[in-house]
């Protein structure tokens, strides 16, 4: 009878510790999931203002600004274009501190194209691209890419929304869409943002 008592005893302590254990878990759980919360649902800073702190870091022409989302965080990957150098620029997308400033030097196919064709204009940024586009398709835009062509150059904004992503192109002088291409994915090629 003592033995059974005590191994009652035993056994209820046991489910209660590993329901406290289970309930402190949970609760531990739920704390961090609300702590990691606000800066997941905190704005994106946007095309313009990652463009406008990446140049205060290193002035020159932004020939691509792409929306990272990795396991380290999300952020902006901005390459600008100088004389005889490329700089990489990345920005944190919801605080706008710089993460990294990267300079690569040598000899680019691209470096002839630092200053603007025979016609003297002058290009449009990347943030006027990125707001024309959107005038024209609603999303998040997450990639501009400058590409330069014999005498012209054109802004591909890439917009998702949803499922969807949109090509957008912008003339890069003008700022005069020129083209949307859409394209649903109903692949894995997604790049993780689905809204």
């Amino acid at each position: 009878m003592k033995k059974q008592l005590l191994s009652s005893v035993a056994a209820a302590a046991i489910i209660l510790g590993g329901a406290y254990g289970i309930i402190e878990i949970r609760s531990g759980t739920a704390e961090a999931a609300s702590a990691v919360q606000p800066t997941q649902s905190k704005a994106l800073i946007g095309v313009a203002k990652a463009e406008e702190i990446a140049l205060k870091e290193a002035p020159g022409q932004v020939e691509s600004i792409d929306l990272e989302k990795k396991l380290s965080g999300t952020y902006y990957d901005i390459d600008i274009q100088q004389k005889n150098q490329e700089i990489d620029v990345r920005v944190d997308a919801y605080t706008g501190k710089v993460l990294s400033v990267r300079k690569e030097t040598g000899n680019d196919d691209d470096d002839d194209h630092y200053t603007s064709t025979a016609s003297g204009a002058a290009l449009i940024t990347a943030a006027k691209a990125a707001e024309a586009a959107t005038a024209k398709v609603a999303g998040k835009v997450t990639d501009v890419d400058l590409d330069r062509d014999d005498e012209t150059a054109v802004y591909e904004v890439e917009i998702r929304n949803g499922r969807t992503s949109t090509e957008v192109g912008v003339d890069a002088y003008t700022g005069k869409v020129l083209y949307t291409d859409v394209d649903s994915d109903d692949d894995d090629d997604n790049d993780g943002y689905d809204d």
